[in-house]
């Protein structure tokens, strides 16, 4: 294989290459973010909100003669009920020292079907102190007397004509939180809310249940920073026009591949007819039977080292050149003149490394 053949296929191998492995690693760099979010906790804190509820009971046999009753231990019969007394306790804690300041209310609300209707407010108050953390616990905070509460209930059955088996008492404690830290002020609203629903039917008689009891949440400031990842950014650069550039190398020695392809695999057929064509009307075709039967046979044979000198001498002793296909590729071209034979043979493999070299030579 010559030279030139070999440099346009390790140009055509070298760019495949570089172009796969370009465009994979450009492929791994757009996956890759640019920007990346930095997030630093600055100051860490939780709250939490807790409710009691104490029944006050009237005489019964149901809980053996006790006179009061966590809500906590589950559900309560309404009958042997005479108060509910609701207690609230909140904490506020954070790992730096804060000016903390706290304001809350309370808001009591019954619900009965579509209808609602606040029955207490306890005013807004506000605490403040100076710490990691703050707590307050207010006793009492909500005192349920169920016979006004039953008397409400049936004024609605009475107004409205609804049958209600069933409503509930929403106490809802509102908190306004806001503290003063070395890392930056917070401030956060909390509201938890306790519902006691009262339910009535045959099969389970007249309970209350509770839920809601307790509450929990947690919070942090953060110093969030959006960090560029210049390198990134530069790969890619870099890595399109890489890609750019090995595309139409390849795209280049591709087609120089195709052309010298094209060029050096002409058919047999055609390359013999390519060969022949400048000579054409000087020769005749005959079959290798046909010669040796009809032509007279020599004596002196003189072989020659082209067609174009088999051509001068056909010119010069205006006689035809005879041309034999002697199979798989040979091919003889003859000239007889009396007793003398000028021949001149060559091959399809000798033609198109001739054709090669030719070509080789207009591309240099």
């Amino acid at each position: 294989m010559t030279n030139n053949s070999n440099k346009v296929k390790i140009s055509l191998v070298f760019f495949i290459l570089l172009t796969f492995i370009s465009l994979a690693y450009l492929y791994q760099l757009l996956q890759t973010p640019i920007e990346k979010i930095s997030a630093e906790s600055l100051y860490s804190y939780e709250y939490q909100g807790i409710y009691e509820g104490i029944a006050s009971l009237k005489p019964n046999v149901i809980y053996d003669n006790r006179t009061v009753l966590r809500l906590s231990e589950g559900n309560v019969y309404r009958r042997t009920v005479k108060d509910i007394y609701i207690n609230f306790s909140y904490n506020f804690e954070g790992n730096l020292l804060a000016n903390l300041t706290i304001k809350y209310n309370v808001n009591e609300t019954i619900v009965l079907a579509n209808w609602k209707k606040q029955i207490n407010k306890v005013p807004e108050r506000t605490i403040t102190s100076t710490g990691y953390n703050l707590s307050f616990t207010v006793e009492n905070i909500s005192i349920i007397n169920l016979i006004s509460l039953q008397q409400l209930v049936s004024k609605f059955s009475e107004d409205t004509g609804i049958y209600v088996s069933q409503y509930s008492l929403d106490i809802t404690t509102e908190i306004y939180i806001k503290a003063e830290t070395s890392a930056g002020i917070l401030t956060e609203y909390f509201a938890p809310q306790l519902t006691m629903e009262f339910k009535s039917s045959t099969a389970e008689g007249e309970i209350i249940s509770i839920k809601g009891m307790e509450k929990r949440e947690t919070g942090e400031i953060v110093n969030t920073k959006t960090i560029y990842d210049e390198w990134v950014l530069q790969q890619r650069n870099s890595l399109f026009a890489i890609s750019t550039v090995s595309l139409f190398g390849l795209i280049a020695s591709s087609w120089h591949y195709m052309k010298m392809r094209t060029r050096r695999s002409p058919e047999p057929q055609k390359l013999l007819e390519d060969f022949m064509e400048p000579y054409e009307e000087l020769i005749v075709e005959a079959s290798k039977e046909q010669f040796d039967k009809e032509y007279v046979k020599t004596s002196i044979t003189i072989n020659v080292n082209a067609l174009e000198e088999l051509v001068k001498i056909a010119e010069t002793l205006e006689k035809p050149i005879i041309h034999i296909q002697v199979p798989p590729e040979t091919h003889v071209f003859h000239i007889i003149d009396g007793l003398t034979k000028y021949e001149f043979v060559t091959t399809i493999s000798i033609l198109q490394k001739s054709k090669e070299t030719i070509e080789e030579e207009e591309d240099e």
